[in-house]
């Protein structure tokens, strides 16, 4: 016997789309399912794929139509897996799945299908739609939609840097491999120190004048500070990230030096190779509020 409110909670639990055998599993039988499509109710999307009609397609819809459509074992995955962890806030404009090696699903419109065997610990069920997991997705989406989304994700410690290279390990030679490899190691090998570099020589090449490296203030060494107006420019790279104790202990610095007059500029390793002029803007904004004070 058919129990409907366990239809209708099955329904809305998976955004309107689902499976004949998620059907059944609520007493839905096949005949049943097809009088549904055959009244109007359900919509066939593709074979055992169904969604409601009396809701208009929305991005989870069509998300999980994709997911569903790429066979069993499709998992969403970079910018796509990204928007449904909420590591993002937009979905990318095409949806991305990844299915097994050997499995073939029918095309879905706006959407690509990767074709690769994923290990275990690289697959997780979020909102009951497989996706990749936090980890794996960040090194994807990094490649698809730019660095930004790994820092974000380091900086609300929704991944840690430890899980981000155990991932690439896994997925070494998977596409996008050795760019996000190349952002590992920055990391690894401390992106903030790059990142620092690549300021002093962007003082160097502007016109912002009385900055000094390793300035000695309030029991602590500033990397760059500009000692007669007060400033300090702190630059959080990815390894600023990975560490919680170190974070705390750079907080506690920055209220510090804020205590003692100090003006404290953050900038990540983000902003200074990606926007270097707004970050100059920033210093010169900063200069200019101090001298006239």
């Amino acid at each position: 016997m058919t129990d409907y409110a366990a239809v209708r909670t099955m329904i809305a639990d998976h955004d309107g789309v689902f499976t004949l055998a998620q059907a059944k599993e609520s007493g839905i039988s096949a005949e049943a399912a097809r009088r549904r499509v055959a009244s109007g109710e359900w919509i066939r999307v593709t074979r055992s794929v169904y969604r409601v009609a009396d809701r208009l397609l929305d991005d989870r819809m069509h998300a999980r139509i994709a997911v569903l459509s790429a066979g069993p074992g499709a998992a969403l995955c970079g910018g796509s897996a990204a928007w449904w962890h909420g590591l993002i806030t937009h979905p990318p404009s095409t949806i991305t799945v990844i299915t097994p090696h050997g499995r073939r699903g029918r095309p879905v419109p706006g959407a690509r299908v990767w074709h690769r065997t994923l290990d275990t610990a690289d697959l997780t069920v979020v909102d009951r739609l497989r996706v990749t997991h936090v980890p794996l997705t960040v090194l994807d989406a990094a490649v698809d939609i730019g660095v930004r989304v790994m820092d974000n994700a380091l900086l609300r410690q929704n991944t840690t840097l430890s899980a981000l290279v155990e991932a690439q390990k896994r997925n070494t030679g998977r596409r996008g491999s050795p760019r996000s490899r190349a952002m590992l190691a920055a990391m690894s090998s401390g992106a903030r120190s790059e990142g620092e570099r690549k300021t002093v020589a962007l003082l160097e090449s502007s016109d912002i004048v009385g900055w000094t490296q390793n300035h000695p203030a309030c029991g602590y060494v500033l990397d760059i500070a500009i000692p007669e107006l007060k400033i300090d420019v702190e630059i959080d790279g990815f390894a600023f990230h990975s560490d919680a104790e170190a974070f705390q202990h750079d907080r506690e610095r920055q209220n510090n030096l804020i205590a003692n007059g100090w003006t404290v500029l953050r900038f990540t390793w983000h902003d200074v190779t990606t926007r270097p002029q707004w970050v100059l803007a920033q210093i010169r904004a900063a200069v200019k509020q101090a001298t006239a004070a």
